[in-house]
């Protein structure tokens, strides 16, 4: 996803236009959309992109394990 970021052109509308397109990767491979909720209220996932542009994928990658959750058949 930090790569995403770091590709995506324009400014606004850049979270939300990754955060789908990243929803559906995963879902094309068997998870459920990922949980941002609890990260969406505070500026917990833009800290975390900000620091995508800085090669730290940290935050963000700690983000989606923990809104990660495989599909149950």
């Amino acid at each position: 996803m930090c790569e995403l970021i770091v590709l995506h052109p324009f400014s606004e509308g850049n979270g939300r236009s990754i955060r789908l397109f990243f929803d559906m990767i995963v879902t094309f491979n068997g998870y459920k959309y990922v949980d941002y909720k609890s990260t969406l209220n505070t500026d917990e996932y833009i800290s975390a992109s900000i620091d995508c542009m800085e090669t730290n994928c940290d935050k963000m990658k700690n983000i989606i394990e923990n809104g990660l959750k495989k599909v149950i058949q």
